[in-house]
């Protein structure tokens, strides 16, 4: 993955990447980003689902 580092007079270093594949891009993101995953909607989903379910086995009214 090519790249250019341009130094401004101030100091700050800019760096360019160009004629990259979007897999490279990908790869480029995921590592400037930090974050490994995101938990998917179904896992989620799954989760709230769980819940309610858990919900309905425990009732809960006010009489006790």
């Amino acid at each position: 993955m090519p790249y250019k580092d341009i130094t401004y007079d101030n100091g700050f270093t800019e760096r360019i990447y160009y004629n990259t594949t979007p897999s490279e891009e990908a790869e480029l993101f995921t590592n400037m980003s930090g974050v490994k995953s995101f938990p998917s909607a179904n896992h989620r989903a799954a989760l709230k689902e769980r819940r309610l379910l858990k919900d309905q086995e425990y009732p809960r009214n006010g009489d006790g």
